[in-house]
């Protein structure tokens, strides 16, 4: 029969091991991607019309069949379209006359976006070719959720394979056919924070006679602003094809985003 001293010792023991088991007892398992999906889509477009309120640093780097060009911009947005201008070039900073080139570039450039109409809000354009966010999210089914833990944050992580029965509107969407996704969101503002799709398999235009993508992919972080604000953090995009089946293109692009301040 245990003494009383051994009973102390059992209930100090005790009460030194339950705080450890809190801790350890598994988060509350996150919902399933159809019943967030909705919300997820209206933050981040709220996210991209907070952006073009911004004036932030860009770091770009592209390359295109082994030609590199870094460069610095100071970005900022006239009627939601973007405008730059470079501020220095792989580190160097430009001359008076680059300078004075640099800016009439970019003023010519907002002078002619103030006459445009203003740039849609939940939309991705890329090569004249307007994508909803809520047709891009339509185009991937969605697997079981799991939680991982970056910078003290919880996120629910989505893996994404394509949607066989979305309509394709464009030869740009065809790429998602072969191609999987992978989905970041903060489980407490329920923001996007991390998409990464890269294809899976060749994919051919013309029976490959017009072009063969080789492989495709593209990644986009955002960090936290403000409560309810995510802002990008780095972005990049690669590309290897063959066009007309005999030219070669290899190109990427890597941006980082920073120094974020309210546009005046």
């Amino acid at each position: 029969m245990p003494t009383r001293k051994s009973r102390c010792f059992q209930a100090s023991l005790i009460a030194l091991l339950l705080p450890a088991a809190w801790a350890q007892a598994p988060a509350e398992s996150p919902p399933a991607a159809e019943t967030i999906r909705a919300r997820v889509v209206a933050n981040f477009t709220a996210d991209q019309e907070a952006l073009v309120g911004f004036v932030h640093t860009e770091h770009v780097v592209t390359a295109r069949n082994g030609e590199r060009d870094g460069r610095t911009l100071r970005v900022w947005y006239v009627r939601g379209h973007e405008v730059s201008e470079t501020i220095a070039v792989d580190g160097r900073s430009l001359s008076r006359a680059e300078v004075a080139a640099e800016q009439k570039r970019a003023a010519d450039r907002a002078a002619a976006m103030e006459k445009r109409q203003p740039a849609r809000a939940g939309v991705f354009e890329y090569q004249s070719q307007t994508y909803p966010f809520t047709d891009l999210s339509n185009d991937y089914i969605y697997g079981p959720p799991h939680v991982r833990v970056e910078q003290g944050r919880t996120l629910w992580v989505y893996e994404a394979s394509p949607n066989p029965g979305a309509a394709r509107r464009s030869t740009a969407e065809q790429l998602l056919l072969h191609s999987e996704a992978e989905i970041w969101v903060d489980a407490e503002d329920l923001h996007l924070v991390h998409i990464t799709i890269h294809t899976t398999a060749p994919v051919r235009y013309g029976l490959g006679v017009i072009a063969t993508i080789h492989s495709a992919g593209m990644t986009l972080d955002l960090e936290r602003y403000a409560a309810g604000v995510w802002l990008p953090r780095s972005a990049g995009f690669s590309l290897q094809a063959t066009l007309l089946l005999l030219k070669s293109l290899d190109r990427s692009k890597q941006q980082e985003f920073s120094d974020y301040r309210q546009h005046p």
